[in-house]
């Protein structure tokens, strides 16, 4: 009974830290979910993992921008899954990337969710992909491209907007 107990309390700290950090199960249907809410407007999607050594310096570079632009639209997507929610966390708490909108790959095939985002994608990561307003992107693999990611800046400064609302 003690161990019954205790699993649940651990499920119900797992998922007040997972909802703490605001992360979200991202599925089937959720990339185009993604783009329709933001027709017309540019944003930031990036897609790491924590066992990626590349991406923690992606994440950085990406933490700073948002600093800098407090209102870019960015989208941090985790590529492992929700049972990594308090390492995940931790992990965008120390990079500065609280608050932004959070999500973590919830498919048990994890290669569906890749097509659906770019049927090019072969799932090396960190992934970034630059969308302008109609939705035509730049995609890069590892860090992103400093002078892609400022001449991107330059096109959507004046049309920056709040961070998208969770729900």
């Amino acid at each position: 009974m003690r161990i019954v107990r205790g699993i649940a309390w651990l499920l119900l700290f797992v998922g007040a830290w997972a909802q703490a950090a605001q992360l979200r199960p991202f599925g089937k249907g959720d990339m185009a979910r993604l783009l329709a809410e933001r027709q017309g407007h540019a944003f930031v999607l990036t897609l790491w993992s924590t066992d990626c050594p590349h991406c923690k310096t992606s994440l950085r570079q990406l933490a700073a921008l948002a600093k800098t632009h407090p209102q870019l639209d960015l989208v941090v997507v985790n590529t492992d899954s929700a049972d990594e929610s308090q390492t995940i966390a931790a992990m965008l708490a120390a990079v500065g990337l609280g608050g932004r909108d959070i999500w973590v790959f919830a498919a048990a095939a994890p290669e569906r969710l890749r097509f659906e985002i770019d049927r090019h994608w072969g799932g090396e990561l960190p992934r970034t992909y630059l969308f302008e307003s109609d939705h035509q992107f730049a995609a890069f693999s590892g860090p992103v491209d400093a002078g892609a990611l400022q001449q991107w800046l330059v096109r959507h400064a004046g049309a920056d907007r709040p961070p998208h609302p969770h729900p």
